[in-house]
Formats: C-alpha cells, sequence, structure tokens
C-alpha cells in the first residue's frame, strides 16, 4: 500500500493512524460524528465479527477506506470494429474526509464488487 499522511482531525494532538484489513461482512455501525463536521465515526463494533478481529474499536474516526468503481475499458481495436469494450473494476483508495455519509457507505460496501475477493482496508484515527 501507497503511504498517505493524514493531519490529525481529532483535537489535543493525542491521536495516531491506523490501518487495518478486515473481510467483509465488518460487523461495524459508522455514524457522523458529532463534534468533528465530515468525520465519519465508527458508532459499534460487534463482537467476534471482522471488524473486531481486525482491531477497529469504537470511537474510531474513519479516515479512508478501499473503493471499488465499475468502469468499460475499450481497446482501441474494438472502437474501429463497433465494439462497446468491456467492463472492469478498478479498486482504489478513498479519503472519507467532508463527503457524505451516504457516499461512506457506498464505498466500503462497494468492496463486494471486487472481482478478486480482497480485504477492505479501513484507515482509521484513533484517540490514545
Amino acid at each position: 500500500m501507497e503511504r498517505v499522511d493524514f493531519p490529525p482531525r481529532i483535537p489535543g494532538g493525542k491521536s495516531h493512524i491506523t490501518a487495518v484489513q478486515a473481510d467483509l461482512p465488518l460487523g461495524i455501525l459508522l455514524g457522523e460524528h458529532e463534534a468533528i463536521p465530515g468525520a465519519i465515526r465508527v458508532d459499534e463494533v460487534a463482537a467476534e465479527t471482522n471488524g473486531d478481529s481486525a482491531g477497529v474499536q469504537e470511537g474510531d474516526i474513519l479516515r479512508a477506506c478501499t473503493a471499488c468503481q465499475q468502469t468499460m475499458e475499450t481497446p482501441t481495436w474494438q472502437l474501429l470494429a463497433g465494439g462497446i469494450g468491456q467492463p472492469k473494476t478498478k479498486r482504489f483508495l478513498l479519503s472519507t474526509d467532508g463527503r457524505p455519509f451516504e457516499e461512506v457507505m457506498e464505498a466500503v460496501s462497494s468492496n463486494r464488487m471486487d472481482p478478486e475477493g480482497r480485504p477492505v482496508w479501513l484507515v482509521l484515527e484513533r484517540s490514545e
């Protein structure tokens, strides 16, 4: 994974960033942070779930996650022959800072489209 720096969102300077991988379903409940505008918070982690096993904790702030998007890939020779192309799934790391809650939820669940079935990456900010 590529290294990315995230400025702290938790006031007071007593936090750190951690990245975890977990298979779907995660078994976590996300919500909008009440005190930090535009932040998504882990409200609950169900016991003995993939999120729990990965080390996700209640109160973590979700800073980024992997997401999948389907695009049409069309080689030049297909365009010349009048073809429309083939669907391809692109996986990328999406910053969740300032994004609407619904968009973040769609991004997390879009990992189900990953044809390789890889675990979800979650970048979390945690109070110390």
